[in-house]
């Protein structure tokens, strides 16, 4: 990942989002999820360019230290760390979505809009 994000070509517009990396085999980090297409496999989320679908920065999501941010917003803060302070725009699905965030990647001079943010706090 770090040799991609030397060549990467930077755009204004970002987009976060989870995904599931299909496999059947014997791996601790396997997660079943019954409602996705890809029933087994690696549960990894995506900071993508909007504008040619580059992926510049990719995380498994499984358990992360216990800060007082949510699972979601540690993802989001994670993957967009390298952007803040340039006025970027990262979009999102409601999945990630908290007013908390929102306020947290504006105080670091990064847009942020969301399918909807009408969840708890």
């Amino acid at each position: 990942m770090d040799k991609f994000t030397q060549a990467y070509i930077q755009c204004c517009e970002l987009a976060v989002d989870e995904a599931t990396i299909g496999f059947k085999g014997r791996f601790f980090l396997k997660q079943y999820l019954p409602v996705k297409p890809t029933k087994w496999g690696i549960k990894a989320c995506g900071l993508a360019n909007s504008a040619n679908g580059y992926l510049p920065k990719c995380d498994y999501t499984g358990k992360k230290e216990i800060r007082q941010e949510l699972l979601g917003e540690q993802v989001v803060l994670q993957l967009t760390e390298n952007f803040w302070g340039k006025w970027h725009h990262v979009y999102f699905d409601n999945s990630f979505s908290s007013t908390y965030l929102m306020k947290m990647l504006l105080e670091q001079e990064t847009y942020s809009c969301s399918t909807r943010a009408n969840r708890k706090n």
